[in-house]
């Protein structure tokens, strides 16, 4: 009997510490922000009397970082700015310091998805007329259209413009949360002629109350020429995501739009705010 009682408080043990651990991990994941920079350029210092005269490869690069969990989780990506020995876009992903090959596993699922589409090509399948194509794409598109309108009625139905309202103050709030804290951009912009180099200005001022403090553009009145930099950093936590679906989900409107939506068109049915007297189920 002492054995057993003896195993049990181990087994005890060992249990409230994967949970405890398990609850560390889930506030961690959701609490710890993943600080996120990036940033880009385009290299043309001289410019030039032609439109298109940059090289995307070499002359434009952009380069991004996500760090979780004081480096636990890093994630760098380029994409540009190499020469022909380097790849268009290359990654980099170290958890705990052990890097993971992420190239190998998209040519792994590139190389797969070729042969499934080689398989696909290689078996063939009945020929259908033009007619019966034709007529195929006209039931696809009345349906789409069907749908469409009893979404449209539904969404303009009162209890709809209150879901609408709630889902977008929900989505506006989660934006919100992963806009950078600090961001910047600098350089040049020729446009080839001084009318429309001119017009740099006043792009920039007409959203100088947005811009103001981050953008500091000049122009070049003669040549074409696109040198610019910029970059921007901040942080995004998980929990405003799951408090916003939580939010949205709890909703009595949503999930009455949602269920509507599923149903589909219905054929007397009353769009109306949502009273028992003045709607019919349909």
């Amino acid at each position: 009997m002492a054995v057993l009682l003896t195993v049990l408080k181990v087994l005890g043990i060992v249990f409230l510490v994967l949970l405890a651990v398990l609850i560390i991990l889930m506030l961690c994941v959701l609490f710890v922000p993943f600080r996120y920079s990036f940033s880009g350029a385009i290299d043309d210092p001289e410019g030039s009397t032609r439109v298109f005269h940059l090289d995307p490869k070499k002359d434009i690069s952009a380069a991004g970082e996500v760090r979780w969990l004081l480096g636990a989780f890093h994630f760098t990506t380029a994409v540009g700015g190499g020469d022909d020995q380097t790849g268009l876009v290359r990654m980099d992903l170290r958890i705990f310091g052990k890097r993971v090959p992420v190239d190998q596993f998209l040519k792994r699922a590139e190389h797969e998805d070729e042969e499934e589409k080689k398989e696909e090509t290689g078996t063939p399948g009945e020929k259908k007329s033009l007619e019966e194509k034709i007529e195929a794409v006209l039931r696809r598109v009345e349906k789409l259209y069907l749908k469409m309108e009893d979404v449209l009625n539904v969404l303009h139905s009162q209890y709809g413009e209150r879901a609408k309202s709630v889902v977008l103050s929900r989505i506006l709030h989660m934006i919100e949360s992963v806009l950078p804290s600090e961001w910047g951009m600098t350089g040049v912009i020729g446009l080839g002629d001084p009318a429309r180099s001119a017009k740099v200005f006043a792009v920039q001022g007409f959203l100088y109350p947005v811009t103001a403090g981050h953008v500091a553009v000049g122009t070049d009145y003669e040549l074409y020429r696109y040198d610019l930099r910029g970059a921007a950093r901040g942080a995004v936590q998980l929990f405003p995501f799951l408090y916003g679906g939580i939010r949205i989900l709890l909703c009595k409107d949503v999930r009455r739009v949602i269920s509507r939506i599923r149903r589909g068109p219905s054929s007397g049915h009353r769009y109306g705010n949502g009273s028992k007297n003045g709607e019919k189920k349909g």
